[in-house]
C-alpha cells in the first residue's frame, strides 16, 4: 500500500535564478549596531494553495526591481500517489519559466 502525499516540485531553477537577481530585497535581520545581517525577498502577498489535506504551497507575490509583480502560480498538478505541484511565475499576465511537458509527464 503506497502512501498518498503532496509533492512539491516548486519553481524551475531558471525561475529561482530570475527571482534572486530581480526581486526587491528587504532587511530581515540587523545586529545591535545597525549593520544588516540578512536580507530576503520583498513578498507582497502569500496565499495558501490547498492541494491535498491542507498540504500545498504558499503562493507568493514578489515585488521586482522594475516595479512589476511576479506571482507564483500552479502550472500543473498531476497525480502520482498524491498531487505533484509544478509552479511557474506570472508576470504581466504571462506565464514565465514553465516546466517542460516532458518534465511534468515524468512526475
Amino acid at each position: 500500500m503506497g502512501i498518498r502525499m503532496y509533492q512539491e516540485m516548486g519553481l524551475t531553477a531558471e525561475a529561482e535564478a530570475f527571482l534572486a537577481q530581480n526581486v526587491v530585497k528587504v532587511v530581515t535581520r540587523r545586529c545591535e549596531c545597525g549593520r544588516v545581517i540578512s536580507e530576503g525577498p520583498k513578498i507582497i502577498k502569500s496565499e495558501h494553495h490547498d492541494s491535498f489535506y491542507d498540504d500545498g504551497p504558499d503562493l507568493k507575490t514578489y515585488e521586482l526591481k522594475d516595479g512589476k509583480l511576479a506571482k507564483e502560480i500552479i502550472q500543473a498538478e498531476p497525480w502520482s500517489s498524491g498531487p505533484v505541484c509544478f509552479m511557474c511565475l506570472e508576470i504581466d499576465g504571462k506565464h514565465m519559466f514553465e516546466w517542460s511537458e516532458e518534465e511534468v509527464e515524468m512526475a
